[in-house]
């Protein structure tokens, strides 16, 4: 009588489920390492505000989260994150270069722009007057100060966020956002111009208290050097023209807005508003500086929606010999189409 094989044991019915609950608990780790060693950085460094030391943050963030697929996060790193990276390193040498190349700083439209709008005196002095603005710190200017330092984190937060969990709609937006960056390098480098609180300060204005910067003597906050800083010579003061908290934020908002809800396009809307609020109302930019970086940010996304209506219209040609790729239900529900 032949011998019968024995058949290769059954996996354990939890084994699939012990794997997952190892992977949940690597990645709880991860994280608490993480906000742990954020919550220690600042308490003796200060808050991360230059765009290198964020994208760092960032990616240490990523790192905890990946904790289970460091060879994606590894290979992420190299191709996804380096090239912004640099971009945003040499962004923020951008006084540097325009002084080499010996660039007058402007202030005369941005206040022109301004009167013509709104008449005289300058609106920010208005507001002020209005809301009897002194050096103390008022209850409202909290919030005004949490909206203003949400553009230090922004783009890089929501890029984090669609990198981990919508890689599709994170390159289409690493794209807008690159592009949206580079386009504020290079007029911060041709036309350096003043805020108006260093107008004010040089006698152009009426005076002006810089609201931002006297709540954030009262909520006790420093801010980190950044990796390529040295002292103060990475400061770029004159970097106002366009705004790129109100550009960035706009940007957020085009960019989500199509398959958005309506309680997150209200919310965005808020965003917007609120952050130029904020930005005239502390000093911080004028109305000019404002809607240029509006125009900016609905520049490259008429340009990104553009390219997406060129693909399709090629995708859809009979002569296209491109395959229809699947997609998941993730892609389906959430991601647009990538320019």
């Amino acid at each position: 009588m032949a011998a019968t094989r024995s058949a290769p044991p059954a996996p354990r019915p939890d084994a699939g489920r012990l794997s997952r609950r190892r992977r949940r608990l690597l990645t709880a780790a991860g994280l608490a390492t993480f906000v742990a060693g954020s919550a220690i950085a600042i308490d003796r460094n200060g808050l991360f505000l230059r765009k290198d030391a964020v994208l760092l943050w960032m990616l240490a963030a990523l790192l905890a989260l990946s904790l289970t697929d460091l060879r994606r996060w590894g290979r992420g790193v190299l191709f996804d994150w380096l090239p912004l990276a640099v971009l945003l390193v040499f962004y923020d040498t951008s006084r540097e270069i325009s002084e080499r190349l010996g660039m007058p700083v402007h202030q005369a439209l941005q206040i022109h722009f301004d009167e013509a709008l709104f008449g005289t005196p300058l609106l920010t002095a208005r507001l002020q007057h209005a809301f009897h603005e002194t050096s103390a710190a008022r209850f409202w200017e909290y919030p005004m100060f949490a909206v203003y330092m949400t553009h230090f984190f922004a783009g890089v937060l929501v890029a984090g966020i669609l990198w981990r969990f919508a890689y599709p709609r994170f390159r289409a937006f690493r794209a807008q956002l690159v592009t949206l960056t580079t386009l504020g390098f290079a007029t911060y480098v041709l036309y350096p111009a003043r805020p108006p609180w260093m107008v004010a300060d040089l006698g152009g204005l009426p005076p002006i208290h810089r609201s931002i910067f006297d709540v954030w003597g009262h909520v006790g906050l420093q801010a980190a050097r950044s990796t390529v800083e040295q002292g103060s010579a990475f400061d770029n003061d004159v970097a106002a023209l366009p705004s790129m908290h109100a550009a960035v934020t706009l940007m957020i908002l085009l960019f989500f807005w199509p398959r958005a809800a309506w309680w997150v396009r209200t919310l965005l809307v808020g965003y917007v508003l609120a952050m130029a609020w904020t930005l005239v109302y502390s000093g911080e930019h004028y109305v000019f500086d404002i809607v240029v970086g509006w125009l900016y940010a609905a520049a490259v996304a008429a340009g990104a929606a553009l390219i997406r209506r060129r693909r399709r219209r090629r995708e859809s040609s009979p002569t296209a010999d491109v395959p229809t790729i699947p997609q998941t239900r993730l892609e389906r529900g959430l991601l647009p189409d990538a320019p």
